[in-house]
């Protein structure tokens, strides 16, 4: 439909993850959190990132590698959408012809082309999260910090608070929330069905 549009429209299609300017746009995000713990004379020994087409986890990646070349920079994603950490495994891009989660934000069905590289270098490793825990993660979030995350944005929580990822070594742990774009019936659902 969009080729369509673009056609009709003399228009140009852009990808809202797989183009260079996108990554470039969302390393703002990474060069802000570097400068923050530089400025308070602080390092990162975990940054976690949900991860679907890799935009987001592209950008942020390449300031917090650059930055802190110790730390461990982990994907997150969907156990029914996770083709990032099956491209990681295989050495190579994996598709998911039927990706499945509550947490669309992230239901691409690959990484994307130009994030592919950044992330094989970038990434130590990624994990995968089953929609039930970030489920959790969410009522958790809500019940002790007041804040309302989609399930995309809460994923990387998720992954902390089941231990899905080894918390060692010198340093803080980032992990990014990001986004709150979610149902409020379905969000008072899954807080309410999931509440530990």
């Amino acid at each position: 439909m969009t080729r369509e549009i673009v056609e009709s429209e003399q228009g140009v299609q852009a990808s809202p993850y797989d183009d260079p300017h996108v990554i470039a746009g969302n390393g703002v995000g990474g060069l802000e959190i570097v400068e923050e713990l530089r400025r308070h004379g602080r390092t990162v020994a975990q940054f976690i990132c949900p991860v679907s087409g890799g935009g987001l986890m592209a950008g942020h990646a390449l300031a917090i590698a650059d930055a802190f070349p110790q730390a461990d920079v982990v994907g997150v994603e969907p156990a029914g959408a996770d083709d990032f950490c099956q491209s990681l495994r295989s050495g190579r891009r994996v598709q998911i012809e039927h990706p499945q989660s509550i947490c669309d934000g992230l239901l691409s069905y690959d990484v994307g082309e130009h994030n592919w590289p950044i992330l094989q270098r970038c990434v130590r490793y990624a994990v995968s999260v089953p929609d039930d825990e970030t489920c959790l993660a969410m009522s958790w979030l809500y019940r002790e910090h007041g804040l309302r995350a989609e399930p995309s944005g809460a994923i990387a929580v998720a992954a902390l608070l089941t231990g899905k990822i080894a918390l060692d070594g010198d340093g803080d742990v980032v992990a990014v929330i990001s986004g709150r774009n979610v149902d409020e019936i379905q969000f008072r659902n899954w807080i309410r069905n999931y509440s530990p």
